[in-house]
């Protein structure tokens, strides 16, 4: 977060002041900067609104300015509010995201802070809301994608590697960019990636993966320290590719490739990791994920009912013939 965000946010003293030391907080912890930046527009958001609600100048409120009816009404001003572009409720998972970041900061104020709030675990729900189908592709499909990149091209081999990175790994397109070739071992196959919050975990490549890539870097003539970069030069050096780059690149081989679908970078994370929980559990797949809760890792099963009747029968049978 830059130095005249958190000057804007901790000019006066209340309500804005904790605010202020709750996301120095976060920096501290080691959030990551996008996260930081995200809780501060969400609760600056809420701090308008009690403002507005109270007549109270933003600059002025205190925590006696919260209440748990105020609470109760901010959760429905939420509910009620609606997206610009499609005039529409925003849906529950956008509304969560203003209402955790609401709670963790409650949370801070009462048990770091010993400043007395509403207790948000008896204040404030979640929105209830479906759970997202995670959308991911068959082999076929991510066979055929990355075969429709064209290798004579100029970015042919560039373009390639990139898909088949993404499927051979499971790392997301933001660690992709942000890959350095110290970082690669291509002869065991692994990568050390830096993923949210600024932790750093070992990914895997398949054999496909490896060997794409060093057919790449060994048509590289510049000494980037980057795995992949663009044409584009960043102080004498290639710059390194950006996400929307390489979210241009998946566009464009999944319309020549045929695949009626809309595919983005993150659908081969999905891909990966679907696999290796099918195939090799939830907790490898938890480890590749660099997910922190095993209960995200473990949506990637997709089990269908006759797969978990059969999982169910295959441990009965298994339970009945081991050794007591």
């Amino acid at each position: 977060m830059s130095h005249n965000a958190h000057t804007a946010t901790s000019e006066g003293g209340g309500l804005r002041r904790l605010v202020a030391d709750y996301l120095e907080d976060l920096e501290i912890s080691g959030k990551a900067e996008v996260t930081v930046k995200h809780y501060s527009a969400y609760l600056d958001a809420f701090l308008r609104w009690v403002s507005a609600s109270t007549g109270v100048p933003v600059s002025a409120l205190r925590p006696e300015h919260l209440t748990a009816d105020g609470l109760r009404r901010y959760r429905l001003q939420l509910a009620r509010r609606q997206d610009p572009k499609t005039k529409k409720p925003i849906v529950a998972a956008t509304r969560n995201l203003y209402l955790i970041a609401l709670r963790n900061f409650l949370r801070y104020c009462r048990r770091r802070r010993k400043v007395d709030v509403p207790d948000p675990d008896e204040t404030i729900e979640l929105a209830k809301h479906r759970q997202q189908e995670i959308r991911h592709l068959q082999r076929p499909e991510v066979v055929r994608i990355a075969e429709a990149v064209k290798l004579d091209g100029p970015n042919g081999l560039r373009d390639r590697a990139i898909i088949e990175t993404l499927f051979g790994t499971g790392c997301r397109v933001s660690e992709l960019v942000a890959l350095r070739v110290r970082q690669l071992d291509l002869k065991r196959r692994g990568a050390e990636v830096i993923g949210k919050g600024g932790r750093s975990r070992l990914v895997l490549l398949t054999e496909d993966a490896a060997g794409w890539i060093e057919r790449y870097l060994r048509s590289r003539a510049d000494d980037s320290e980057y795995v992949f970069v663009s044409s584009r030069k960043a102080d004498g050096a290639p710059a390194p590719l950006t996400t929307r780059q390489v979210q241009r690149i998946v566009e464009q081989a999944t319309i020549r490739s045929g695949v009626p679908l809309k595919v983005s970078p993150h659908w081969f994370r999905h891909s990966r990791l679907t696999a290796l929980a099918r195939h090799a559990g939830v907790q490898a797949a938890q480890r590749i994920a660099g997910h922190a809760s095993l209960q995200t890792t473990a949506r990637y099963l997709h089990v269908t009912d006759p797969q978990l009747r059969q999982l169910y029968d295959r441990a009965e049978e298994a339970d009945r013939e081991a050794p007591t």
